[in-house]
């Protein structure tokens, strides 16, 4: 019987860490400036384009 108490208990308090995580994570894209975001919480259509800089070894241009 102590190992189904234990389990209960593990299953309690794995889902209380993770809705605080995920309160944590509201709070945060609440109170992002200028629209950044965590990637988790975006969706597709308000996606804002990434720049990717080459360091100009050209190891990019090789073939």
């Amino acid at each position: 019987m102590k190992k189904v108490y234990r389990k209960i208990i593990s299953g309690a308090l794995l889902c209380g860490c993770s809705l605080f995580a995920l309160y944590g994570a509201s709070t945060v894209a609440e109170k992002s400036e200028k629209g950044a975001l965590p990637v988790s919480l975006s969706d597709l259509d308000n996606e804002k384009p990434i720049i990717v800089l080459d360091a100009g070894h050209g190891a990019s241009t090789k073939t």
